[in-house]
């Protein structure tokens, strides 16, 4: 992972002038949580066996999944079942986005280099993002295909409908019941997860269509039953998309409030201010923060300004769960020469709050 850089002022004497006082530290102000050289070599591990375990369990569901695919295609044909095709042309995105996940999560586990420093922890996010537009798009042709169809009295085999629709609401119940305790593991195993419940219940919507046609021969509840999956998948991708994205946007997390942090920071002794203050997720479960941290004059000493960075990295572990801090210490009467950095830190919602 990154490493951090501590520059210090080596001419910290009693009678300089403080504005020769600077204090930027880099070294030892981060908390890396993958890092193998920050003596977390254990929780490096723990996390590649999770991953894999992962993995595995997105493999399981994929067997799964293709298997009854084929299985539900014909069954549609055969029943001449618009709802059914629905759920198997959803089934096919799920194979898709099961396929697309392993992948991205391989790429995942590659270890980082000079040229990508975090390595591919966000493959995951765009794999998830992918999925989640994937969502949207079968959303659209199940509501075209529906749209088509209603006014027509199509000869539909409701026993048939009916055998296929219950062998897929059990392997889609199956593969959701196999992802579902890596499920908050990273957005990627969500967006499986997602596509395994969304199949599953649209299953539900098929075999209630196919009781009615066969209860009563109304035909039209075919296409709404179509309808009213799609709403339900569209409603449940929703929380996914805006989840990736605002992690590619590098948003401040959800779980995690911002004037929270700033004010916990601010609240530590010796500490004056605290601006140009960022919170980002690099990947599910690794929020990342950055801040210029003012001291006050005290602390100008050499011996007593990594007390202040220790009781910062500290509330920030405990309070916040931010493991991987930059954290930029600067002198009470530090004036910012950098006029591009200066509008940075001015225009941070830190300084404007």
């Amino acid at each position: 992972m990154m490493n951090a850089e501590t520059e210090q002022s080596r001419h910290l004497h009693r009678d300089h002038e403080k504005n020769n006082i600077h204090h930027e530290n880099h070294a030892s102000l981060h908390d890396h949580p993958n890092n193998r050289n920050h003596g977390h070599g254990n929780g490096h591990e723990h996390a590649q066996t999770l991953r894999a375990l992962s993995r595995h369990r997105l493999w399981i569901a994929l067997v799964i999944n293709a298997i009854f695919l084929v299985v539900e295609v014909i069954g549609g044909i055969l029943s001449n079942s618009l709802a059914l095709l629905a759920d198997a042309g959803h089934m096919m995105t799920d194979v898709a986005a099961l396929i697309l996940a392993i992948f991205v999560a391989k790429l995942a586990e590659r270890t980082a280099t000079p040229a990508r420093t975090y390595g591919l922890l966000r493959a995951e996010v765009l794999g998830a993002l992918v999925n989640g537009a994937a969502l949207v798009v079968i959303v659209g042709v199940i509501f075209w295909q529906a749209w088509s169809r209603f006014g027509l009295t199509p000869n539909i085999n409701g026993p048939l409908m009916m055998v296929v629709a219950f062998l897929g609401l059990a392997a889609n119940a199956g593969s959701a019941w196999v992802l579902y305790r890596s499920r908050e593991e990273t957005v990627n195993m969500k967006a499986a997860f997602l596509h395994m419940t969304s199949d599953a219940l649209g299953s539900l919507g098929v075999i209630i269509a196919g009781g009615v046609i066969l209860a009563t021969g109304w035909a039209p509840i075919d296409p709404i039953a179509s309808v009213l999956i799609g709403i339900f998948i569209l409603w449940s991708s929703w929380g996914l998309l805006v989840q990736t994205i605002n992690i590619l946007l590098e948003a401040t997390p959800e779980n995690i409030d911002y004037l929270e942090v700033k004010k916990a920071l601010e609240s530590l002794e010796h500490v004056k201010e605290v601006d140009d203050l960022h919170i980002w997720t690099i990947a599910t479960g690794i929020p990342s923060l950055s801040a210029h941290v003012r001291l006050a004059s005290k602390c100008s000493d050499t011996t007593h300004w990594h007390v202040c960075l220790k009781s910062a990295q500290d509330i920030l572990r405990e309070r916040f769960g931010i493991l991987h801090s930059t954290l930029q210490f600067e002198p009470e009467d530090f004036v910012c020469d950098n006029k591009q950095v200066c509008m940075m830190e001015r225009n941070s919602p830190a300084t404007n709050k």
